[in-house]
């Protein structure tokens, strides 16, 4: 299958390439793609349906980039990988957010519980995931002012989509509650096992059973066998 595209420079080491209609995990299959056609690994951020690569003097390239591109075939891709994360929803922005969206705090974590989310990007931090679409009664703009200090693990919301933050930051989106573990870990390859278009689920748990997985600190395949859904 085909996708109509814009491709355009950023810089001499940056190049973007716009798509239309196209879903993350093909998204993920056409960055694949562009690794083989640099013979080597680079650096390719995906996210909302546009790649950005990051590779010396890539520009240079541009015309044989948008030749490849128009010319490639983007396979039909196999069901992606169901993910379930537990999440104690005690952040600090819940009573607000559930004031300033006109439900009680029990309505808000239910509506966010409600569907199946999917792996849109990566972006911002390393390790930070871009998971879409919110239901629209929870759709919100980002805070007009950034808090200083977004705690690790933080599961939170602003516009149409759901952020984990890998490490503690600065940001500005509304931080329903805390995950119970950590996704992210740089000593692990790949670091992230999770991936642009699988899917996700969010599971309410209570603050005993938060700090029981905590203490379980678990890692790699086992922590993927823990969290992996049962469709």
């Amino acid at each position: 299958m085909k996708h109509k595209f814009n491709i355009y420079a950023m810089g001499q080491d940056t190049v973007t390439a716009e798509f239309d209609g196209v879903k993350p995990i093909q998204l993920k299959r056409i960055a694949s793609h562009l690794k083989r056609f640099f013979d080597r690994d680079i650096d390719v951020l995906a996210l909302n349906q546009s790649l950005t690569l990051f590779e010396k003097n890539c520009t240079a390239r541009l015309d044989e980039l948008h030749t490849f591109l128009s010319t490639l075939e983007v396979e039909e891709v196999l069901t992606p990988k169901c993910w379930e994360l537990p999440v104690k929803y005690e952040g600090i922005d819940l009573d607000i957010l559930a004031e300033k969206l006109k439900m009680t705090t029990e309505e808000l974590i239910a509506l966010h519980q409600s569907r199946t989310y999917t792996i849109e990007g990566f972006g911002f931090l390393p390790g930070f995931f871009y998971i879409g679409s919110l239901p629209k009664a929870l759709q919100i703009p980002r805070k007009s002012t950034p808090a200083l200090r977004v705690p690790k693990r933080s599961v939170a919301i602003a516009g149409t989509q759901t952020g984990i933050y890998p490490i503690e930051s600065s940001g500005g989106w509304y931080v329903l509650g805390e995950l119970a573990f950590d996704l992210f870990d740089p000593d692990e390859e790949p670091p992230v096992a999770i991936d642009i278009g699988d899917e996700v689920r969010f599971k309410a748990i209570d603050s005993a059973e938060f700090e029981q997985m905590r203490a379980q600190n678990l890692k790699g395949i086992q922590l993927q066998e823990r969290l992996l859904c049962s469709r």
